[in-house]
């Protein structure tokens, strides 16, 4: 590529933490045995209820963390592909001739 821009890779560090902020809460909670217990309390709520409770606001937390991610990062991938034609599917021929996987369309 002659621009010197490098194209974004698939798994960037954005949609790492996204992948993070919805598993997360998804392994808290599936994972039972780490809080089945009624001990410590917690405003007179045994530890298993307050703990599920407490994902219930951190997951809300997390999934705008990774919305918003997520969000940035599809910015991010948008603004390289128009700032660099050659990232585009297809090579990005601007002379008129077909580039690579585009067929018979370009003719």
């Amino acid at each position: 590529m002659s621009g010197g821009t490098t194209p974004p890779r698939v798994l960037s560090p954005l949609r790492l933490f996204a992948t993070f902020c919805v598993l997360a809460p998804t392994v808290a909670v599936i994972a039972v045995p780490t809080y089945d217990s009624a001990t410590p309390k917690l405003g007179g709520f045994p530890f298993f209820y307050w703990y599920q409770l407490l994902w219930v606001v951190l997951t809300g937390v997390l999934m705008v963390a990774a919305y918003f991610a997520i969000r940035t990062d599809e910015r991010h991938r948008k603004a390289f592909r128009t700032a660099s034609p050659a990232a585009a599917p297809g090579g990005g021929a601007a002379d008129g001739e077909p580039g690579p996987g585009d067929g018979e369309a370009g003719r």
